[in-house]
Formats: structure tokens, sequence, C-alpha cells
């Protein structure tokens, strides 16, 4: 039962991401995500044709 609640819970307040950056490596974007952990903030790094692109939770 709980997976399902979790479920519902993501379709009624789907999370909401600010991009931060692209970077060309993906060591780059993992020490940015790092760095924005670091600092409280919950980060995204995801594959995009031009690099790596690191976004935040909001």
């Amino acid at each position: 039962m709980p997976h399902i609640a979790l479920r519902a819970i993501r379709a009624l307040f789907p999370q909401v991401t600010r991009p931060v950056s692209t970077l060309p490596n993906e060591a780059q974007a993992r020490a940015l995500a790092a760095l924005l952990v670091a600092q409280g903030q919950r980060a995204l790094i995801h594959r995009t044709a031009a690099g790596f692109a690191v976004e935040v939770i909001a």
C-alpha cells in the first residue's frame, strides 16, 4: 500500500526542476551536483545532446 500512496502523491504534486548548467562531461556535472548537495539543495543530473545537464529540484 505505501508504494501506491507514494505514486499517487507524486502524480498530484510533481517535482519541479530549475536548470543550473550544462557541462561537457559527467565528472564536471557530478562535481557541480556534489557542490549543490553540500549547500543543502537536491541536484539532478541527466544526459543531453550537448553533454550533461545539472538541475536543482525546487
